[in-house]
């Protein structure tokens, strides 16, 4: 599920941040975008329970201005990293990253091109995984009825390969990062959920 790798790109952000201050911009606020926030909070907090984070709803997947505006706020307030799941909106978060000379975390797929080196991370959901599996089992005629979840241990969301910023990672991090996602698939870490409150 989402919830769970917000939680991996979130705390690299928590790692990478200088000032301990990062920022959530979601389109709108629903409990599917909630979800995420509780992800990316639960993820920041487990690392550094000191961060600060902060969050808004822009109140649109489609509006590019608002979400560099948006972004432009936190970087104005001292956050250095800023997660947007936002759709078209979050696209404003990457430039204004571009613009400011700090970082992005983009969503739903790898998003790092957009702004080379300023977009840390970006969680990708891996929906070929999830078609090719749907696609298996009604050939096998094995196909079940009812919600299918696919979460880190589904390889059905993970994070990009970090093309243009992994050189500046510092290697424990990702040393980190990497056994927090066997916790997580082992359920030694429970990630925060929204739809389970």
């Amino acid at each position: 599920t989402g919830v769970q790798t917000c939680a991996l790109p979130i705390s690299l952000a928590a790692m990478m941040s200088e000032t301990g201050i990062i920022g959530f911009v979601g389109g709108v606020d629903a409990p599917p975008i909630r979800r995420f926030e509780m992800g990316y909070i639960g993820g920041a907090e487990y690392i550094n329970s000191n961060i600060k984070v902060i969050s808004t709803f822009v109140g649109s997947f489609g509006d590019p201005g608002k979400g560099k505006e948006s972004a432009l706020s936190m970087y104005a307030q001292n956050a250095d990293i800023v997660f947007q799941v936002a759709g078209k909106t979050g696209e404003g978060v990457l430039e204004a990253a571009k613009e400011v000379g700090k970082f992005a975390i983009g969503v739903d797929q790898d998003q790092d091109y957009i702004a080379p080196g300023n977009v840390l991370t970006s969680m990708v959901k891996r929906v070929d995984v999830a078609m090719y599996d749907f696609i298996k089992a009604l050939m096998n005629d094995s196909l079940s009825p009812g919600i299918h979840t696919y979460g880190l241990k589904e390889d059905g969301v993970g994070l990009s390969e970090m093309k243009y910023t992994k050189d500046i990672i510092p290697g424990e991090y990702l040393e980190t990062i990497e056994e927090l996602r066997k916790q997580i698939i082992s359920g030694e870490i429970t990630v925060p959920d929204a739809f389970n409150q």
